[in-house]
């Protein structure tokens, strides 16, 4: 297995992995915060045939990262070469107002940490600075006892966020921020371009414009709505997984934001 520490200094970047193997081998390769559990920020399982290179998209990051890659099929494999290459972010010059980027500071340090945080039966309670966001972090979410599957959902009076450990435990930082930001979507946004509170095209669509405007990465987000809908594979979501894939696709064409 291949192991190194990244100086990572809590900047925003790009990571390129080269990896160099003889034939044919499955790989995978993940960066986390040092010494932190459940901190993934990128996650991948890939293929290679000789040589490949794949990048990892880092808007926010850690102190320090530990980038690892390992041979899935044999684990003790060390007939493989792995490369790092820093570059520029590819962000985009997407119009945020103060109140999502207020949400922002409240979200974002939420997703990156509350992996190796505890949660309560109450739900712990995080908050905005100006106390105009919160989000409850529960174990798991319920339901008069009954646990409820969703790994977030938001009042639609109260505008707060309720969060399930147990979910979130197991996403990468950026699947937790595609995820609140839905949430924010659902309160926040979708009232402001004439749509229902309620209304979850609506809400997927403004929040991959924040989440993909900020650099993060599109195979996340496909991820974890595609984790989300395969536990509920109804018509609605299967159409809703189709404007997601549809969007982010335009999106990288440039159709509504510039890349910086």
């Amino acid at each position: 297995m291949f192991g190194e520490k990244y100086n990572s200094d809590n900047r925003k970047f790009s990571l390129f992995i080269k990896i160099t193997c003889t034939g044919t081998k499955k790989f995978r390769i993940w960066a986390e915060e040092l010494q932190k559990k459940n901190s993934k920020y990128a996650d991948r399982v890939i293929e290679v045939v000789g040589t490949r290179t794949i990048h990892f998209s880092f808007p926010v990051s850690p102190k320090t990262l530990f980038v690892g890659c390992g041979n899935i099929q044999n684990p003790q494999d060390k007939d493989f070469k792995v490369e790092l290459s820093e570059g520029k972010l590819m962000d985009y010059n997407v119009w945020l107002d103060a109140e999502t980027k207020n949400f922002l500071n409240l979200c974002i340090p939420f997703s990156q940490v509350c992996g190796f945080e505890s949660a309560s039966n109450n739900g712990r309670l995080y908050s905005s600075k100006d106390k105009e966001f919160n989000i409850k972090f529960f174990g798991v979410i319920s339901d008069s006892g009954k646990i409820n599957s969703t790994p977030a959902r938001i009042g639609h009076t109260t505008g707060t966020i309720e969060v399930a450990k147990a979910k979130f435990d197991a996403y990468t930082i950026p699947m937790r921020v595609i995820i609140l930001l839905h949430e924010y979507s659902h309160k926040f946004r979708n009232p402001k371009i004439g749509l229902q509170i309620g209304n979850e095209i609506g809400a997927d669509i403004n929040a991959l414009y924040i989440y993909l405007g900020l650099g993060f990465s599109k195979i996340d987000a496909i991820c974890v709505f595609a984790n989300v809908f395969l536990k509920s594979q109804t018509k609605s979501n299967m159409e809703r997984m189709r404007k997601i894939n549809d969007y982010i696709d335009k999106f990288e064409k440039e159709q509504f934001a510039k890349k910086n």
